[in-house]
């Protein structure tokens, strides 16, 4: 039985693909969509019954993607304890 490969995020495979993007521009997309996915999962885990509804798919099709352009993948708040 053959597995199938994972699938990528669209919004994420829409930036890989497009050729009329500079790498630093597809860098910042990445980062753009990167941003908006963190502060969706920042809400998420607020309320009392967050489900994983594959958010952290996306954010790891992103990072993945930076890090094949070579880009930094933490933001600065990565460097920030977790606060209540």
């Amino acid at each position: 039985m053959r597995e199938s490969a994972k699938r990528i995020h669209p919004d994420v495979q829409r930036v890989i693909d497009n050729q009329s993007l500079s790498n630093g521009d597809k860098i910042a997309e990445l980062k753009k969509i990167y941003e908006d996915e963190r502060a969706i999962q920042r809400a998420a885990t607020e309320s009392p019954m967050a489900e994983d509804d594959g958010l952290n798919d996306r954010l790891h099709d992103v990072e993945l993607a930076l890090e094949e352009l070579e880009a930094d993948v933490k933001g600065p708040e990565d460097n920030l304890g977790a606060t209540l």
